[in-house]
């Protein structure tokens, strides 16, 4: 998995973000070849740009994306079930979302991340 920065979107504007940074799949041999990258898009699928468009993301900025503060705004009745089970599994409602998100996705293994 690579974490690449937009750097073009023309006539893709709705899908990519300049200056945003998304998730590259790995390409398959035709994919190299053809100069285009897998990508994973602000609609959440993953599609071919040209590899032109991205530049690579050093680890060092990829953790100062990582770090940066997320809100996430949750129904009454949600947040109490939250927080009954953070309760029961003697954690902060914080840490157990955060464990949630590392089960479920594929983020990358990155030095002082955590």
């Amino acid at each position: 998995m690579n974490y690449v920065r937009c750097i073009n979107n023309k006539g893709n504007e709705a899908s990519l973000d300049i200056g945003s940074v998304y998730r590259g799949l790995q390409a398959t041999a035709i994919e190299k070849e053809s100069g285009m990258m897998r990508i994973i898009d602000n609609e959440g699928e993953d599609y071919l740009y040209p590899d032109n468009w991205f530049e690579a993301v050093s680890e060092q900025e990829l953790v100062s994306e990582l770090s940066e503060p997320l809100t996430i705004y949750l129904n009454r009745v949600s947040k109490i079930v939250v927080r009954d089970l953070a309760n029961a599994k003697g954690a902060s409602m914080s840490a157990l979302v955060r464990g949630w998100i590392d089960e479920r996705l594929d983020l990358p293994a990155v030095a002082g991340y955590l």
